[in-house]
C-alpha cells in the first residue's frame, strides 16, 4: 500500500473526531501553557513579526490550543478582531469561557471559510496535519496581507518530498517539511517567488537547547 493511499485510508476511517486525540484532544491549559514557557523564544520572535506590521486588522489563528496568544497575550490583540480555530472541542470550549474573541471548533482542512484574513498565523500545526500541501494551500485561501507559518520539527533543505512518520500512540502524523515541496506547493497556489520567504530560524528553549526550525512567511502584493 502507498503512503498516499495508507495516509487517505487513515484520514478517512480514523474520522476527524477521533485524528490525534491522545495528544491533543486530551490536553489541557496546563499542558499548552507548559510547551508555551519551554518555547518562549520562538513566541518572541512572533510577536516581534507581529508587532512589526502596522496594517492588520482581522487575524485569524490555525490551531489556537486553550488560547495562549488570545487570552495570556490578549493586550496584543486589543484593537484587532481575532478569530482562532482548532480541532478540539475541549480547547474551543475553553477559550469561549475565557475570552470574548471569535472561536471556531473543527477540521480546518475542511472548512470553506467566509472571510480572509489581515494576517494568518499558525504554530506547530503543519508538523502535524494529514495533509501538508492542503493546509498550506488553505492558510493561502485564507490569507488577504501575511501568513507566519512554524514548523518546530527541523529546517530540510536536502528533502525532495515531505515525509510524513504516523504515530499510533498520539493517532496522527509528525511531519518533516520539505523546503522544496513547500515552495513547489506555495507557487502552484498562485503566489510568486517574491512573495514568500521559507527560511530556517535557530530556537533555544528554556533549558538552554537549540535546535532548527522552519518559517514560512507570506507577504501578499495585491
Amino acid at each position: 500500500m502507498s503512503k498516499t493511499v495508507l495516509r487517505n485510508f487513515k484520514t478517512r476511517f480514523i474520522g476527524k473526531s477521533k485524528y490525534g486525540n491522545e495528544q491533543w484532544q486530551k490536553a489541557d491549559s496546563k499542558w499548552y501553557d507548559e510547551i508555551h514557557n519551554q518555547n518562549t523564544e520562538l513566541h518572541e520572535n512572533f510577536m516581534n513579526y507581529f508587532n512589526s506590521k502596522k496594517d492588520i486588522k482581522t487575524i485569524l489563528e490555525v490551531g489556537c490550543g486553550t488560547g495562549v496568544y488570545p487570552i495570556k497575550y490578549k493586550d496584543l490583540f486589543q484593537d484587532k478582531i481575532y478569530t482562532g480555530i482548532d480541532f478540539s472541542k475541549a480547547n474551543i470550549d475553553f477559550c469561549r469561557a475565557h475570552s470574548n474573541f471569535e472561536f471556531i471548533q473543527g477540521d480546518f482542512l475542511k472548512m470553506n471559510l467566509p472571510n480572509k484574513y489581515d494576517l494568518v498565523y499558525s504554530h506547530a500545526v503543519i508538523d502535524h496535519v494529514y495533509d501538508i500541501d492542503e493546509f498550506l494551500r488553505r492558510i493561502i485561501k485564507s490569507c488577504k496581507k501575511y501568513a507566519y507559518i512554524n514548523s518546530y520539527r527541523g529546517f530540510f533543505p536536502e528533502l525532495n518530498e515531505h515525509n510524513m512518520h504516523w504515530r499510533d500512540d498520539d493517532n496522527c502524523y509528525y511531519n518533516d517539511l520539505s523546503v522544496k515541496k513547500t515552495k513547489e506547493t506555495l507557487l502552484k497556489s498562485g503566489l510568486t517567488e517574491k512573495e514568500f520567504l521559507i527560511r530556517k530560524q535557530e530556537n533555544m528553549d528554556k533549558n538552554g537547547k537549540r535546535w532548527d526550525e522552519t518559517v514560512i512567511e507570506v507577504v501578499l502584493n495585491n
